[in-house]
């Protein structure tokens, strides 16, 4: 079965109408679609993506009509990740600045490649705007833990992930208090441990984040993992 689908569902349709481009699939059409490619493929595990086209141009390059739009389902093979993976984290200014359409997926991803190539020594990098700002790592939301308490930057311009989604909308489940909140380099100090989430890797852990020796996964976090798997296994069958 597919994870959280309905919520993969709901942003790719989000993202079409800002976009306008036209979506005239219904979440049953998606369902089915998804259920033969898995059956059809016999798949056990691996990875599914969306991707919505506007289709073919016009003639004329100063029109920007949207024609015959393309949708599809693919699945990827999956890159056998451990559920103990870590990574380690750079931590710097953002170089492009994101802003509010960034938050549609793949309108960020040309940024986030070249961050990332910024930051090659380390696995990936946590980005803060030019006010200090912390906003999330180039293919991960961020939450940090203090006492019993865990946090994630509230920003117009970070990606709404799937995976950070379910877990606010599910603290109570976790037995968790989670709040949004901006949050400011100068504050990474004071939080015991971080852990990242995306729709791939679920919610994974970090090693380490730039000189911040606090900064890395530790009880919390794999407790939050493992109610995270308990959860979505539960919502999907």
């Amino acid at each position: 079965k597919a994870i959280l689908l309905a919520e993969h569902i709901k942003r790719i349709r989000r993202g079409s109408i800002i976009l306008d481009i036209q979506f005239e699939y219904t979440d049953e059409d998606i369902q089915k679609g998804v259920e033969n490619l898995i059956q059809k493929n016999e798949i056990s595990i691996g990875i599914l993506n969306f991707y919505l086209s506007p289709g073919d141009r016009p003639d004329d390059p100063s029109k920007i009509d949207v024609m015959n739009p393309f949708f599809l389902i693919i699945n990827r093979e999956w890159p056998s990740y451990s559920p103990d993976f870590e990574v380690s984290l750079d931590l710097r200014q953002e170089a492009f600045q994101k802003t509010p359409l960034d938050g549609y997926k793949t309108l960020s991803w040309i940024k986030n490649i070249l961050e990332k190539r910024l930051s090659a020594h380390e696995d990936d990098v946590l980005l803060y705007t030019e006010d200090s700002e912390i906003l999330e790592t180039t293919s991960a939301n961020v939450f940090f833990v203090k006492s019993n308490t865990i946090y994630t930057p509230k920003s117009s311009v970070i990606l709404p992930g799937i995976t950070r989604k379910f877990i606010l909308e599910n603290s109570e489940k976790m037995g968790m208090k989670i709040e949004e909140k901006s949050i400011f380099v100068d504050e990474l100090n004071g939080f015991d441990e971080m852990f990242l989430t995306n729709a791939l890797r679920g919610v994974f852990y970090v090693k380490k984040c730039d000189n911040f020796a606090n900064l890395s996964s530790g009880e919390v976090s794999r407790v939050v993992r493992k109610r995270y798997v308990e959860l979505t296994h539960e919502e999907s069958g």
